[in-house]
């Protein structure tokens, strides 16, 4: 009972510490943007390792069977002859590829951008 007593004028003499303002949203912002750092560092390691793995697998691709089954890796490129309707028709469509990669990069950004209204919204 006497230890009840002491514990309970003990806390009671204490000062309480207040915390200087928006101390818990600093500390919860930092948290947040360390889990962040840590899913784009987890992101580019697994970026990395799957280009280091994949390239490492052409490579033992190539050396298999250039020693192993002797292959010979002789690539002949055929002859080309350039005229004016496969120039029109080649810049035909670099113009539609170009249009097509403008209409993607405009989805993304307008998806990116209704999404940010959707988590403000929420």
């Amino acid at each position: 009972m006497e230890q009840n007593n002491a514990i309970k004028k003990a806390l009671k003499a204490r000062r309480s510490v207040e915390l200087p303002y928006g101390f818990e949203n600093q500390i919860m912002r930092q948290v947040y943007v360390e889990a962040e750092k840590k899913r784009k560092r987890s992101f580019f390691i697994g970026i990395s390792l799957i280009s280091f793995v994949s390239v490492l697998m052409i490579a033992a691709t190539i050396y298999l069977l250039k020693i192993y089954f002797a292959f010979k890796l002789q690539i002949r490129m055929p002859e080309v002859s350039v005229t004016s309707e496969s120039l029109n028709i080649f810049g035909f469509s670099c113009y539609i590829a170009l249009l097509v990669l403008a209409l993607l990069g405009l989805d993304s950004y307008f998806r990116k951008l209704r999404q940010k209204r959707q988590e403000k919204h929420s």
